[in-house]
């Protein structure tokens, strides 16, 4: 885990480099939802990868904190960063209620039961016209304000974006190493393992489900601040295979690998935007190559080989001062 605080925190510190470095506004949006996707995947993260709970309603909780945010901001009047909070909060309120009947599910029965919820979320969001605008036209949330004061650019709002990251990543490195985390990691391996010790699973599954749920409700609410008009179809199942690719891809249990998985999936559809038909055979081709070869994720493959290569060059380095 040491590695992996290490990765996260270089990446942390490469993000507004790379802000600042960018050329163009469009490389400073990519940046943006690179981050607002990266909170999302780190939510998916501890519920997933660190908790083995495969879960599909990422979007719905993405969609709970943009609608929340939009409500909170536009009706309530509250300060902008105070939305985003109050939507990751309501995202969390629900996560927490739809974990209390999913909490006795298993493998893909959870799945599933994640899947019909953000179904359902993603008909209501379409549906309910007078509260989230529906499929057409949508909602519009007022410009992004930070102690009453619009920011400059649009684009000035990574910085909100990337301290929303900072702390995601601090968050889901804390529950890592903490007493939940390793609650967490024995239910993975057994859950009837992890109750026959005195772990409470159902407790435990709610705590990890309701911070999964809070993190990507608050990714809702940068996203809703960053397009400020939007629509139900946001939300949809695409968006929660979007987020699990994101978690494959990166790393299953590293908070860093999180944050490497975002930054493949919101970049490689841009790089082949001029192929348009062989997006899908992209992402499939690498899915099927990183469950080849590197089954807990490019980062942990990367490790894995670099640990290796310095294991080597120790034991050549040893071998002439052996022989003399």
């Amino acid at each position: 885990m040491t590695h992996d605080r290490l990765i996260t925190t270089a990446l942390l510190v490469l993000f507004p480099i790379a802000f600042l470095a960018a050329g163009n506004s469009f490389h400073e949006s990519l940046l943006i939802y690179t981050a607002i996707n990266a909170i999302a995947a780190i939510g998916l993260c501890l519920i997933f990868g660190l908790a083995g709970q495969i879960s599909l309603a990422q979007a719905a909780f993405v969609g709970i904190g943009a609608y929340a945010t939009t409500l909170a901001t536009n009706r309530l009047h509250l300060d902008s960063t105070l939305a985003i909070v109050a939507g990751g909060l309501v995202a969390m309120a629900c996560g927490w209620l739809v974990s209390r009947p999913l909490s006795r599910l298993h493998d893909h029965y959870l799945a599933m039961g994640t899947l019909a919820f953000g179904i359902i979320a993603y008909i209501l969001f379409a549906n309910l016209s007078s509260l989230t605008g529906g499929l057409d036209p949508g909602v519009t949330i007022a410009r992004f304000k930070f102690v009453g004061n619009e920011l400059p650019r649009s684009n000035d709002l990574f910085w909100v974006c990337w301290a929303f990251l900072v702390i995601a990543a601090l968050i889901g490195s804390n529950v890592t190493r903490s007493k939940v985390g390793r609650s967490l990691r024995a239910m993975k391996m057994s859950e009837f393992a992890a109750a026959g010790v005195g772990i409470d699973c159902v407790r435990t599954k709610a705590l990890v489900f309701s911070l999964g749920a809070m993190l990507a409700g608050i990714a809702g609410g940068l996203y809703a601040n960053f397009a400020r008009s939007f629509n139900a179809s946001s939300f949809g199942f695409s968006y929660s295979i979007d987020v699990l690719v994101m978690v494959i891809v990166g790393s299953l249990q590293r908070i860093s690998g999180a944050i490497v998985g975002a930054l493949i999936v919101t970049v490689l559809p841009l790089l082949l935007d001029r192929a348009e038909d062989y997006k899908t055979l992209a992402f499939g081709v690498l899915m099927v190559l990183v469950v080849k070869f590197a089954p807990q994720g490019l980062v942990d493959g990367l490790t894995q080989i670099a640990s290796r290569l310095r294991l080597q060059i120790t034991a050549l380095r040893r071998r002439p001062a052996q022989a003399r």
